[in-house]
């Protein structure tokens, strides 16, 4: 299971349930450590998500907050990791400086980011600042002033080859990462669900599985649990020595062993009990021929 969800959600480990066409997911990593739950929740409402994420921000703990909104995914998007190998580095835990992710799997709604970025003007007294991803280049952060920065930008909704778009929407993500030049920053990653043209560009509505959060040996498992109770309702007819097996493999292997212990028991004991010493040979002799003895 561990290399089929390479992506972001994956290394997220969330639960997902791919059932949903009006929902996308949603992203949040931090240098901070910030108090969230790491492992966020399968599905969550927008306005929900704003209000956690403002509540986590209203201690003001990065000086750089950048917003990023990529237009037209969906959680099964981030299930490959060619999609987006950059957001699951960060989101995975493998980047040193990231100390703190939240990630909801199915989003519904959109999440209003300038809902977000408007609270972090107003309670850490920040300067806005749009990033036009044609030339994604940002100046490092020492050459702005001491106060918080936002920063944002948007992605483009990908149509066909979407793993490719995604994949360059990631570069770009990396490279403003890159060119901010601080290990102090916030990133909110959000997103919007897919259009019906880009739904029929990618060969119509795709067919969701549900993931199992227990992972692959518990399938197997209950797999195998079910197909004894089919082979045990098969054999319900019969006779009863055709239904049930009385001596295995095992059992028989124990009784061969067992006798052979047993005789050798039983000729020991036999040999002791047949031993036949009179009661004079404990007695001390007291005769004359003792007394020449001494």
């Amino acid at each position: 299971m561990a290399k089929t969800l390479v992506g972001a959600l994956a290394l997220a480990s969330l639960p997902c349930a791919l059932a949903f066409l009006d929902t996308s997911p949603f992203f949040l990593f931090s240098t901070a450590k910030l108090a969230i739950d790491g492992r966020g929740a399968a599905i969550a409402r927008a306005t929900s998500i704003v209000d956690q994420v403002e509540e986590t921000l209203s201690n003001c703990p990065s000086k750089t907050y950048l917003f990023v909104q990529q237009n037209g995914v969906s959680a099964a998007d981030y299930l490959d990791g060619l999609s987006a190998p950059r957001l699951g580095h960060f989101m995975g835990g493998k980047h040193g400086d990231v100390k703190s992710t939240m990630a909801v799997s199915e989003a519904v709604g959109t999440v209003d980011w300038n809902a977000i970025s408007t609270y972090v003007q107003a309670k850490c007294g920040a300067e806005m600042l749009q990033v036009d991803l044609s030339a994604p280049t940002v100046s490092p952060r020492s050459e702005y002033p001491p106060e918080p920065l936002i920063i944002y930008a948007t992605l483009s909704a990908p149509l066909a080859p979407r793993a490719a778009v995604l994949d360059t929407h990631d570069y770009f993500l990396e490279k403003l990462i890159g060119d901010l030049d601080t290990q102090d920053y916030t990133v909110i990653y959000t997103t919007t669900p897919q259009t019906a043209e880009q739904i029929e560009a990618s060969g119509g509505q795709r067919t969701y599985e549900m993931d199992h959060p227990f992972g692959e040996a518990v399938h197997m498992e209950l797999k195998r649990d079910t197909a004894a109770h089919t082979r045990r309702d098969e054999q319900d007819e019969g006779g009863l020595f055709e239904r049930y097996q009385y001596l295995s493999p095992g059992l028989f292997m124990g009784i061969t062993a067992v006798i052979p212990l047993l005789i050798i028991l039983y000729v020991g004991l036999t040999a002791i009990t047949s031993l036949e010493v009179s009661y004079f040979a404990f007695s001390k002799e007291m005769g004359p021929s003792a007394q020449r003895k001494q």
